[in-house]
C-alpha cells in the first residue's frame, strides 16, 4: 500500500473518531474535566449550570480518541501490502464528511432556541 494511502486512511479515522467521541461525550453526559473559573478549580462533571467551561475536556476526550484510532488504523494498515480501491477511499473521505456533519448537527440543534 502506498504511504499516502495509509496516512490518508489513518486521517479519516481520526477524524471520524475525534467527531464522534465529541459530541458522544456530550450526548452521553460522560464527565469530563470542567474549569470553574470563579472557583478557579477543575472538576470531572458532565454538565454544570453556570459559567464553567467544558470545552477544554470535551476537546482532550475527542483528541484522545482520535489518537488512539488513527494510530491503531496506522498499524493495521503497515500489514496491507496491496493498494487500497479509490471507492475505498471514497468511502473514507464519505464517512469522515458524514461524521463532521453529524457532530456539527447535534451541536446546532442543541443550541437551537
Amino acid at each position: 500500500m502506498p504511504r499516502w494511502q495509509r496516512v490518508y486512511l489513518s486521517v479519516c479515522a481520526g477524524v471520524i473518531a475525534y467527531m464522534l467521541a465529541y459530541a458522544g461525550i456530550d450526548y452521553g453526559r460522560l464527565p469530563h474535566p470542567t474549569y470553574f473559573q470563579l472557583e478557579r478549580t477543575w472538576r470531572m462533571v458532565d454538565r454544570a449550570p453556570g459559567l464553567p467551561s467544558g470545552y477544554i475536556g470535551l476537546w482532550l476526550g475527542a483528541a484522545a480518541a482520535a489518537a488512539l484510532v488513527g494510530g491503531t488504523t496506522w498499524l493495521l494498515l503497515r500489514r496491507r501490502r496491496a493498494p487500497v480501491s479509490d471507492r475505498a477511499l471514497g468511502l473514507g473521505l464519505a464517512w469522515t464528511i458524514t461524521s463532521v456533519v453529524l457532530a456539527a448537527g447535534y451541536y446546532t440543534w442543541n443550541n437551537w432556541p
